[in-house]
């Protein structure tokens, strides 16, 4: 069974990262690794790798894409030379993000994201909310992705291996409902 609490990190990893809702170019086909590094998350870096075909490439998308374009009153894209500049404003729940991410590389070979968000807000139990920071705070992610070749051996297109022994298919999720 698929947990729902991990659809937004998934959204976060699993479409071309942070870019839910934008119109960005699709991958190749194959087997992708993206390696996803938070500057506040005191660990390595997470390594995901998916095995892709135009038809699940552009489901990761369809799945969060519509719940980002819920959740956000304005997403911008524009394409500066060969980056991407992708400008977003949020709201999940009591949460406000307003993200920036600069999209270098291509996407049949290899490509970066880099991500800030600024954060407002919380989406925390009253009970616990006086135990978080009060006022902005802000986060940096990149995410490296490179194509390794066909999909590996046992791997189906739309399967995600997260690690830990954590495998999904974006055909087995369900959609993610917005958060109010």
């Amino acid at each position: 069974m698929f947990k729902p609490l991990m659809l937004l990190p998934l959204a976060v990893i699993a479409t071309p990262a942070l870019a839910a809702g934008f119109d960005l170019p699709p991958r190749k086909p194959g087997q992708w690794e993206m390696s996803i590094q938070v500057d506040t998350a005191a660990m390595p870096p997470q390594l995901i790798r998916m095995c892709l075909d135009a038809e699940t490439d552009k489901l990761l998308n369809a799945k969060f894409g519509g719940m980002a374009s819920q959740m956000c009153s304005r997403q911008d894209q524009k394409k500066d030379g060969d980056t991407i500049i992708l400008e977003s404003e949020c709201r999940i729940g009591d949460m406000t993000t307003s993200s920036h991410t600069v999209v270098t590389g291509d996407f049949d070979s290899a490509y970066t994201m880099k991500t800030d968000v600024k954060m407002g807000g919380s989406n925390a139990p009253r009970g616990i909310q006086g135990t978080i920071p009060q006022g902005p705070m802000s986060q940096a992610t990149t995410i490296s992705a490179k194509r390794v070749g066909d999909c590996a051996t046992g791997f189906k297109p739309g399967d995600m291996d997260l690690g830990e022994g954590r495998t999904v298919n974006v055909r087995d999720m369900p959609d993610p409902k917005p958060m109010q």
